[in-house]
């Protein structure tokens, strides 16, 4: 697919970022990506930026003027408006009505009760030098053990092929891997994920980095924190 016209702000260490950016590779868009530092310069407050997008949040888009952010609903639309007509692509975010629900549950799931845990846990840990919580931590736990049980009986989150449910989970449980919290406890998780990195052709390009960015910045925080897996 030729030039878009879309333009991407995002950051690499940021899990919503590297769940747009598979998307994209998967619907073959050629995108402008622009890469903005939040750690340092603090380009996301920037006026220019906080004019386009007032919650100055990453992912955002500019579609040929038209202005997105948050990372699902991105996800959503770009499969909407990209992979309508190739059937390939278009099942990434399905039309059938039960299919769409079932990815709309996890990615609801993801933003409401994976996502939310996983910085429930450790943000005060980096951000404060808390104590873990253990019970945030068991929170935690319980999130994985239901995408665990979810994998029991499908190749995918949602259902028996890839959709942005997948992008979008498998973005945040990797970021774990920034942190050291081991996922092994998880069998059926744990093998979707090693089967993904080795699946999807752009998963290196789309995560290694950032999540080694992640790491790093984790680590210059210069607290201690509770890695511990089940």
């Amino acid at each position: 697919m030729g030039w878009s016209g879309i333009e991407l702000y995002y950051t690499p260490g940021s899990p919503h970022c590297r769940a747009v950016l598979m998307c994209i590779k998967a619907l073959e868009l050629d995108v402008d990506l622009i890469k903005l530092d939040m750690y340092q310069k603090y380009e996301h407050k920037k006026p220019w930026f906080v004019k386009m997008n007032p919650q100055h949040t990453v992912p955002t888009i500019n579609d040929n003027e038209y202005i997105l952010w948050e990372s699902r609903a991105i996800l959503c639309y770009l499969v909407n408006k990209y992979g309508s007509s190739c059937p390939e692509k278009c099942q990434l975010y399905p039309t059938e009505p039960e299919m769409r629900a079932n990815v709309d549950r996890l990615l609801y799931f993801d933003t409401g009760t994976l996502y939310k845990n996983i910085v429930d846990y450790f943000h005060p840990q980096l951000m404060s030098g808390e104590d873990a919580d253990e019970r945030k931590a068991n929170a935690l736990k319980q999130s994985l053990e239901y995408i665990d049980l979810f994998l029991e009986k499908t190749s995918y989150c949602a259902g028996p092929h890839l959709t942005i449910a997948d992008f979008s989970i498998l973005a945040s449980v990797t970021q774990l891997e920034g942190m050291d919290y081991k996922i092994t406890a998880y069998p059926n998780l744990c093998k979707w994920v090693e089967r993904l990195k080795s699946e999807l052709p752009y998963y290196e390009s789309c995560n290694s980095a950032g999540i080694e960015m992640f790491r790093a910045w984790a680590k210059s925080k210069n607290r201690s924190y509770s890695s511990k897996g089940k």
